[in-house]
């Protein structure tokens, strides 16, 4: 009986074969990622035009979000592309700048800034075009 059921069990795993997918690389989110914060830094330390602490701030207080999003995506080195998200306090994001369609896999970066007494959420969705990595 024993032996019945070792055949019966070798068979089965002769006859089921399961392939399992090579895992995404983590260096190509990690790119995406690091262009995102890096491009986030940038705006947080660029120098405001009349008032503010940076030209990031600067666009929120004075209600310029698609100029915000805009300073942010121009920012993106080539071969990656964004969609950026705003926020204010506890509102519900909504895009502005240019506004893509992904293609392929994304990854989303979001940072907090506070503007006189307001918090807002940036959020950028990253991806790769071009193939580039």
């Amino acid at each position: 009986m024993l032996t019945l059921f070792w055949l019966f069990f070798m068979s089965a795993t002769f006859l089921i074969r399961i392939d399992v997918p090579d895992s995404r690389s983590v260096a190509h989110d990690a790119s995406l990622e690091a262009a995102g914060e890096s491009v986030l830094q940038y705006g947080l330390g660029l120098d405001a035009e009349v008032t503010g602490e940076n030209r990031l701030t600067e666009l929120l207080s004075q209600s310029d979000y698609d100029g915000a999003c805009t300073l942010l995506q121009d920012a993106l080195m080539s071969g990656k592309e964004a969609n950026c998200w705003l926020a204010k306090n506890s509102a519900t994001s909504n895009p502005y700048g240019l506004v893509g369609t992904p293609s392929g896999n994304t990854v989303t970066v979001h940072q907090l800034v506070t503007v006189d007494e307001n918090v807002w959420t940036i959020s950028l969705t990253l991806w790769n075009i071009g193939g580039g990595a």
